[in-house]
């Protein structure tokens, strides 16, 4: 249902996303599917900057997936305030954590800084039904695991902490 896309690291220019997502939305209508705009630095660095461009373009078929952990990485923005800014066009995520020490470094949901309650909140009441896909399981500083049941033991822990995170905000009152 969603087709992910994401920009350049070192740039981008915003007057050629619009354009092009312009363009898309039509498309991804007709073939049924919603265009995810993910931050990836430059003109799609955070939240903020990818809902703006989508806001521009203005069409029910562009909209946001939020990955956290590159706000963190690629800008050293802290997520939870830029989700706020944007939530109403978030519609995925790609789930991964970010640590800044000890080392700068990528990692599994709930080995990081991010707080995930606060992350998912903003959108977490919109009725949507929302892919939380996760694009890192792995731990801070060790090595990546080679057998497969290591990495699998990493992916059930990474599902189960977003279930906890989840199942945790919707027993809430929003």
């Amino acid at each position: 249902p969603q087709v992910l896309t994401f920009g350049h690291t070192s740039g981008g220019n915003r007057d050629v996303w619009i354009d092009r997502l312009t363009q898309l939305g039509p498309i991804a209508n007709d073939h049924g599917v919603i265009l995810v705009v993910k931050q990836h630095g430059g003109s799609t660095g955070t939240g903020t900057a990818c809902a703006e461009i989508i806001r521009e373009v203005n069409h029910p078929n562009i909209k946001v997936n939020y990955d956290a952990g590159n706000v963190m990485d690629y800008l050293d923005v802290d997520p939870i305030p830029d989700i706020v800014q944007c939530a109403d066009e978030v519609f995925s995520f790609c789930i991964k954590d970010h640590r800044n020490w000890p080392v700068d470094q990528d990692c599994g949901a709930g080995f990081g800084e991010i707080d995930h309650y606060r992350l998912l909140h903003p959108v977490a009441f919109t009725g949507r039904s929302m892919p939380l896909c996760f694009e890192n399981i792995f731990a801070p500083l060790l090595p990546q695991p080679t057998q497969p049941e290591a990495i699998d033991a990493l992916a059930r822990r990474a599902r189960e902490f977003i279930e906890t995170v989840v199942s945790g905000l919707q027993s809430s009152t929003p």
